[in-house]
């Protein structure tokens, strides 16, 4: 009874996974956009933390994104981030200047975004962090998700010094974080 459970469950994981892709495995055209998920993710020399950021409405899609030029950016509030504790979220606000700049930005060019299969790419990403914007390299890959909505995926790896922000000491220097911080993210298509 249990493998015939397995199998029923994995033939509807392809037959989901069949049903988004379309026939040719791309879908050129999009309407709207949520960032579906943001993981900020840091150590010290004492332990690991973990920041999170979700939209849970659409945006739509600005109508000249279909331009050869255009951009798609996307605004984080800073101040809508969670954090396991408010210590830790008010210790980031002030890390990013939240205060004067209060949101993040990432901004993806449209020839960025291709929505088909693919392995994992290498795309141009620009974060605007702390009243600075950096372009990085950033390790992405698309794939069809949820029915006809489209994920495009991927992992940057940051510098707090990069935005020019000292990482912190606490406790008389006893706990440090690391100048390394990696955000992972998912945006849907629809």
């Amino acid at each position: 009874m249990k493998a015939s459970w397995i199998i029923i469950g994995v033939l509807l994981m392809f037959s989901c996974q069949a049903a988004g892709s379309g026939s040719s495995g791309e879908k050129d055209t999009f309407s709207k956009y949520m960032f579906d998920q943001v993981h900020i993710e840091g150590k010290t020399n004492v332990n690991s933390f973990h920041l999170e950021y979700r939209e849970d409405e659409f945006c739509r899609v600005p109508g000249d994104l279909n331009a050869e030029n255009a951009n798609l950016e996307i605004d984080i509030p800073a101040a809508q981030v969670e954090a396991d504790s408010q210590a830790m979220l008010k210790d980031f606000l002030e890390l990013i200047n939240a205060a004067e700049y209060p949101n993040i930005s990432i901004e993806i060019a449209r020839n960025e975004v291709r929505f088909q299969h693919a392995e994992e790419e290498m795309k141009m990403i620009e974060l605007s962090l702390n009243g600075i914007k950096k372009q990085f390299e950033c390790t992405t890959y698309t794939q069809a998700c949820f029915g006809d909505q489209w994920c495009l995926n991927g992992q940057l790896k940051i510098r707090l010094t990069d935005f020019d922000i000292e990482p912190p000491h606490k406790f008389l220097g006893l706990v440090k974080v690391k100048d390394e911080i990696f955000i992972n993210f998912r945006i849907l298509f629809s």
